[in-house]
Parts: C-alpha cells; sequence; structure tokens
C-alpha cells in the first residue's frame, strides 16, 4: 500500500509521463532487471560502498555522553556529510522554523544532540538521486522523503527502548529505502535499453516490494553492520518478521507507515516535500 501511494505520486508528477512500454517491452525490460537484481552483489556501481566515517559516527551517536560539539566535529571532517546535513536540518522532517539554516554551526545548535543523532546518519547515508526528469527519479525522490520521514520516526525516544535499540531501528529505515533506491536505479537502466517508454505502475510496485530488501541485504553485506541488524534483513527477506514485539522489523513497518501518513497530510495541505526543501537532492 505504501510503494503503491508513493508510486502513483511519482506517476501523476509532472512533466507528462510518457506511454508505458509495449507488454513484450515491458517484459524483456523487467526480465533484464531481475537478472541484475538477482546478482546485484556482483555490480558493485549500483550499491554503495559503507561511508568511511560510518564507524566513527556509529560510536559517537551510541555514546551517551558525546556532545553536540563532539558529533559536529565529525561531520566536518566531511564537507559532503555537512551540505547533506544542512540540508535534512532543512527537510519536513526536522525544519522548526520558517527561516533556513544555513550553517552547520545553526544546524547543530537548532538540532541539539538527540537531534544530531537522529540527523547525522540519514545525512550520511543520503543517496545520489540524479533528476532525469524520469519517473524513477521522481519514485526515488518519493521513496527517500519517505524513508527519512520513517528514519526520524524509527529514532524517536520510546518507552523501554535504549539509545542502541533506537540507533538500529533508524539504520534499518534508512538500509530499507536504500535497497529501494537501488532497484529503482536498475529498474531504470533495464527500461533506458528496452527504448520504450516507462513501466506500468504495478510492474514498478511489484518489482520494489520484491527486491527492496535484498538490495538492503547486498548493501549491508561489507558495512559491518551488527548482528542483531543482519537478522532483521533476513527476517524480513523470508517475510518472518514485523509483528513480534520489540523486533525490528515491527519497528520497520510501524515508522514506515507513520510516514506514510504524514506525507498525505502534507500533500492534502500542499506543504513541500523533503526534496521540494532540499533542491531536489532528496
Amino acid at each position: 500500500m505504501i510503494l503503491q501511494g508513493l508510486c502513483a505520486r511519482a506517476f501523476a508528477g509532472p512533466p507528462a509521463a510518457p506511454a508505458a512500454a509495449s507488454t513484450a517491452a515491458q517484459s524483456a525490460a523487467a526480465t533484464a532487471a531481475v537478472e541484475t537484481l538477482e546478482r546485484i552483489h556482483a555490480h558493485p556501481r549500483y550499491t554503495p560502498r559503507r561511508p568511511q566515517l560510518l564507524p566513527q559516527l556509529t560510536r559517537a551517536i551510541n555514546d551517551p555522553d558525546a556532545s553536540a560539539h563532539s558529533i559536529s566535529a565529525i561531520v566536518r571532517q566531511d564537507p559532503a556529510l555537512a551540505g547533506n546535513l544542512l540540508r535534512i536540518a532543512n527537510s519536513v522532517a526536522y525544519r522548526r522554523q520558517a527561516a533556513p539554516v544555513e550553517h552547520l554551526e545553526r544546524a547543530v545548535a537548532l538540532l541539539g544532540t538527540e537531534g544530531l543523532r537522529r540527523t547525522v546518519m540519514a545525512a550520511l547515508l543520503q543517496p545520489v538521486i540524479p533528476d532525469d526528469g524520469s519517473v524513477f527519479a521522481r519514485c526515488a525522490t518519493l521513496i527517500w522523503d519517505h524513508t527519512l520521514l520513517s528514519a526520524d520516526i524509527a529514532a524517536r525516544p520510546v518507552d523501554g527502548a535504549g539509545r542502541d535499540d533506537l540507533h538500529a531501528a533508524q539504520l534499518l529505515a534508512l538500509l530499507h529505502g536504500l535497497g529501494s533506491v537501488v532497484v529503482l536505479q536498475v529498474l531504470r537502466d533495464s527500461w533506458k535499453k528496452s527504448g520504450e517508454g516507462d513501466p506500468d505502475p504495478g510492474t514498478l510496485v511489484s518489482l520494489l516490494d520484491t527486491w527492496s530488501v535484498p538490495c538492503a541485504r547486498a548493501i549491508s553485506v561489507d558495512w559491518g553492520v551488527s548482528e542483531r541488524l543482519r537478522h532483521a534483513l533476513e527476517e524480513l527477506a523470508d517475510g518472518t518478521d514485523g509483528e513480534s514485539p520489540g523486533s525490528l522489523g515491527r519497528s520497520l513497518r510501524i515508522s514506515r507507515t507513520e510516514a506514510a501518513a504524514a506525507m498525505m497530510v502534507l500533500e492534502i495541505t500542499d506543504v513541500p516535500t523533503a526534496c521540494d526543501m532540499t533542491n531536489g537532492t532528496g
């Protein structure tokens, strides 16, 4: 249901989408995409490498004594990361005032230590989503908007959840979103090679639903994520997680559902999405 809603908005968005490809072209493009997705580990250009600062930031985020200053000092080591943090601080998920946040120091002051803990991991994993005007780019942007909201919701303090629990839930939401973006990149290239139109929404939703988690698992393989996260991804891939109390899969399901509801409210009230507020970088 969530993917259907996001993809429907992508197909409805400007510019007007060309006619769907013929049935034969749809089938050929989908087959080519699945062949790539089945061996996604053999196509490193699609799977993002582990960010160099991930271990250092993970330690700082999980350290109850780490200050906003110490976390921002790590962020300053990577100008691209600092820029992403500013963009996310200005997104719908985090922005709390009318005036834009234009300096890292200001973002740190506004977000505070806990806000930084929630924001910096999203900034670190921010994917590059080229705006080529295609339905794939529009869908990827909407999915990453949804991912940011999901990750923010998952990282909010709740009774009985420790810092490690919240960090793991946030990272799972971000990995799931990255997996979906990888799927869309593969589909974009496969349909481009077919030379005929766009996929129909049903095909796009079906392939995203089937391959987002496997791609998230492929991304996580060399990232050194915790055993708990690896186990959660395995359970999600097997369809066996998402209900047990306290499970990461259940947290992901709840945060994604709440994020989708929040995006519907934003659409109804005509509030810009995170993409709109970050110059199309998602």
